[in-house]
């Protein structure tokens, strides 16, 4: 069990909680109470930081919310307090506001108490963490076999957590505050690896396979929650890197123990940890389409969405024949455009435009300037740079599909959809 910040409150009329300090009062005024404060000081374990609670800062709120006393923080709250008879919610946390991703931990706590006069009455808030902290881990080999990567960590919010080698080898713990009723995080990967190649992929990290240590059943992330990440990288049997793989352990408010966290479908995300058989090899036409997860923004928000979100990784192990991508849109000015894109490039993305060996794709997005590369039938790996199209899709309020075929040089063919949503 992990020790807690226990602000304790004795308050003089209302029935006690078992209070470890109490004072006489000698004198009250009529329908009044007079509070006395004891506080005691017990570092969180979970998270082995230092709090000094007596910087807290402590409001007392009557029944109809609004503030009767205010302290800036616990140091400066007088022995005896008088307060009249009632009932009240008595509230703490650390200095300042909670803001979506922060460096430090943020803790908080509220308990309600009745002030009935002539009675010693004890209130204690306390204060837990608020937000839930991520730390993240790179074997020896993934630091060997990357030379950069960007990895963002996503609940569906405004802001995401965002980690890159410039955050060095052993990045710092980050802490975000959590949306309402998330059970699932989405991870984004991309990498460059020593050879020069681009890995991109995406997974989801759930709670449910350690739904057996919940107090209270509950799959939604919340405050609290210490969550480390794992990445190691995939090689294929000719010693390749072609890909990621993470693990995820958690610890819940409460417990002391680590817990393994359940990785979503790794065939639309990251890379399972085996080698990639080899053309000619058994399984050799194997196809991988690493997509990304469903991506909205507000219109005209495009610069509040990391490109690399819409990386698409594409892999054939017997090689690229066809890779034809194919949109459909609710936005009556997107069809429009891409009607014209046709026209005037001869790149049909309603139908289904072919990206192998196709320069047109690659004089339509230069002259967007937004320049991509395209493969050439054979190759075994490319990236489909859906964010590419970030910048004139958030001026078309609606939700833009992306069906992507790849069929190899055996015939074997995969699809999958990337939905884009501007509100």
């Amino acid at each position: 069990m992990k020790r807690k910040n226990i602000l304790s409150i004795c308050l003089l009329a209302a029935t006690s909680l078992a209070s470890c300090v109490s004072e006489e009062i000698s004198t009250t005024k009529s329908g009044e109470g007079v509070m006395t404060l004891d506080v005691e000081l017990l570092k969180p374990q979970a998270t082995r930081a230092d709090v000094n609670t007596s910087e807290f800062p402590v409001v007392i709120y009557n029944a109809e919310g609004t503030a009767v006393k205010s302290f800036s923080q616990l140091a400066d709250v007088p022995k005896q307090v008088p307060l009249e008879v009632g009932n009240y919610t008595v509230e703490s946390h650390t200095p300042g506001m909670m803001e979506k991703i922060m460096t430090a931990p943020y803790y908080k706590g509220t308990d309600d108490v009745t002030i009935l006069k002539g009675i010693n009455t004890k209130a204690d808030v306390v204060c837990k963490m608020a937000n839930g902290s991520f730390t993240i881990n790179y074997s020896s080999a993934f630091i060997t076999d990357f030379s950069s990567w960007d990895i963002t960590i996503d609940d569906g919010g405004e802001s995401a957590l965002h980690f890159s080698n410039t955050d060095g080898n052993e990045p710092a713990t980050v802490y975000m505050a959590f949306e309402e009723n998330v059970s699932k995080l989405t991870v984004n990967f991309k990498g460059k690896t020593t050879a020069g190649n681009t890995i991109s992929a995406s997974n989801t990290l759930t709670k449910v396979a350690a739904s057996e240590k919940y107090d209270d059943d509950n799959t939604d992330f919340s405050g609290g929650d210490a969550i480390v990440i794992n990445f190691e990288p995939v090689a294929s049997s000719e010693g390749n890197i072609t890909g990621v793989t993470l693990t995820a352990d958690i610890r819940f408010e409460e417990h002391e123990e680590w817990i393994s966290m359940e990785v979503g479908d790794k065939e639309g995300g990251f890379v399972p940890d085996t080698p990639d058989p080899g053309p000619g090899e058994p399984g050799g036409g194997e196809i991988t389409m690493n997509l990304p997860a469903p991506i909205s923004f507000p219109i005209f928000g495009a610069d509040s969405v990391s490109p690399s979100l819409g990386d698409t990784y594409l892999a054939a192990t017997a090689g690229f024949r066809s890779i034809t991508v194919s949109i459909s849109s609710t936005s009556a000015d997107m069809n429009s455009s891409l009607a014209d894109l046709s026209t005037q490039y001869g790149v049909d993305f309603i139908s289904g435009a072919e990206i192998v060996d196709n320069q047109n794709v690659v004089a339509l997005f230069d002259s967007l300037g937004q320049p991509l590369s395209v493969p050439t039938q054979g190759d075994t790996s490319y990236n489909f740079p859906i964010g590419n199209f970030f910048s004139f899709l958030q001026v078309l309020a609606g939700s833009h599909t992306f069906y992507l075929t790849v069929t190899d040089m055996q015939g074997n063919t995969k699809s999958g959809s990337v939905n884009i949503t501007i509100h």
